[in-house]
């Protein structure tokens, strides 16, 4: 299983290992309006100002402010379709690797599309451009005659019925739990070194003993590179390997058996059906485009004129929470004429009918989510 390791970028855009370049997860304008911490700021004083603070004492720290903020970032989130956005994603995909754990920010793959039709893909794949097929056919081809777009039709029928036919089309499995993306599919090995071997021996039978290749050509492996060993008819020698020792000059590379060997030395009427191969991990056997939806980062949300009002009301109103729950503990304060009577209780009840009547608005879009269409089925 491939784990893609993910982070930000200073512009904010989400970098991969195996998505290809800055990552498909970025704002279209990378320059922030507003920094994520001057917007957390702003909250922060809203806040304070609003539950009377430089007037009377206000009971929460740094942590409270935060806690607020974010829960009210995870209420939007979990409630507000303006929170996501549909975005392409290439995933590069390794030789006989099904299992890629993508980015927490992808919330589902909706499907997956190959370059060719069938498949092989490539350079020497069926490759169809849509775009490029199209202004040809109908502004070259055959300009000025009738026609000219039926055939087009007809030619992407063509294509879409060669795709299903002939393996186009990717089925896979998809864990928003885990972002684990299955493919229901077995990856070729296209990034493979294959070498021919000139001698095969071995220092002794027993697990351990040391296998010295000479290949017939130069090779291109470090020590550390996996190696496979396949098709021999002695018994032993077929496993996967550690490269030891590489020696450029007598092209001779030298790896620990795993196995008990059947024999010291592979003579040369069966080392000729013998394969050597190298994994070359770094090479993708394939290039996909995945079509996703992804959470838009907490900066772009504060930076939204219609989201921002909606996270900074909700966050006021759960600190007020927070604040009736501390002074709800006590319902007097001991002092001169009786004391004096917190108000935890009737915080707590106007925070609580304040955040209800925001998810309420959530329903109406007030904070420009796209409503409902029409469902059939």
């Amino acid at each position: 299983m491939a784990t893609i390791k993910t982070g930000l970028s200073p512009t904010l855009s989400i970098t991969t290992e195996n998505l290809g370049g800055p990552g498909p997860i970025a704002f279209d304008d990378t320059q922030v309006e507003t920094s994520l911490s001057a917007k957390h700021n702003e909250i922060i004083d809203y806040i304070r100002l609003r539950l009377g603070g430089q007037i009377v004492d206000v009971e929460l720290d740094s942590e409270h402010y935060n806690l607020a903020i974010k829960q009210a970032l995870l209420k939007y989130r979990q409630r507000a379709q303006n929170s996501q956005e549909e975005s392409w994603a290439f995933l590069d995909l390794l030789p006989n690797v099904q299992e890629y754990i993508l980015p927490r920010e992808i919330i589902t793959v909706r499907s997956v599309h190959r370059r060719g039709i069938g498949s092989v893909t490539g350079t020497t794949a069926s490759q169809f451009e849509p775009f490029a097929s199209g202004y040809l056919n109908t502004y070259m081809l055959v300009a000025g005659r009738v026609g000219g777009l039926v055939n087009y039709e007809l030619f992407t029928q063509y294509q879409e019925l060669a795709m299903k036919m002939f393996g186009g089309f990717i089925d896979f499995i998809w864990n928003p739990a885990t972002r684990k993306l299955t493919l229901i599919r077995k990856i070729p090995e296209n990034g493979i070194n294959y070498f021919r071997l000139e001698s095969l021996t071995a220092s002794g039978t027993a697990v351990g003993s040391v296998i010295t290749m000479r290949t017939t050509t130069a090779m291109n492996v470090e020590v550390g590179d996996p190696l496979t060993i396949a098709n021999c008819k002695i018994a032993g020698w077929n496993g996967n390997y550690s490269v030891q020792t590489v020696n450029p000059e007598t092209r001779t590379i030298t790896a620990l058996a795993v196995n008990p060997l059947g024999s010291t030395e592979v003579v040369t009427f069966d080392l000729s059906s013998v394969r050597l191969s190298a994994s070359v991990t770094d090479v993708p056997a394939e290039t996909v485009l995945l079509r996703t939806y992804n959470y838009k980062p907490d900066v772009m949300l504060l930076n939204d004129h219609l989201i921002f009002p909606w996270v900074q009301e909700y966050a006021y109103s759960f600190a007020k929470r927070i604040v009736g729950e501390a002074r709800s503990k006590f319902g007097t304060i001991a002092g001169p004429q009786g004391g004096t009577t917190l108000n935890g209780d009737a915080l707590k009840t106007e925070a609580q009918a304040e955040m209800e009547k925001l998810e309420e608005e959530l329903k109406t879009y007030v904070d420009g989510s796209t409503p409902i269409t029409w469902v059939i089925g």
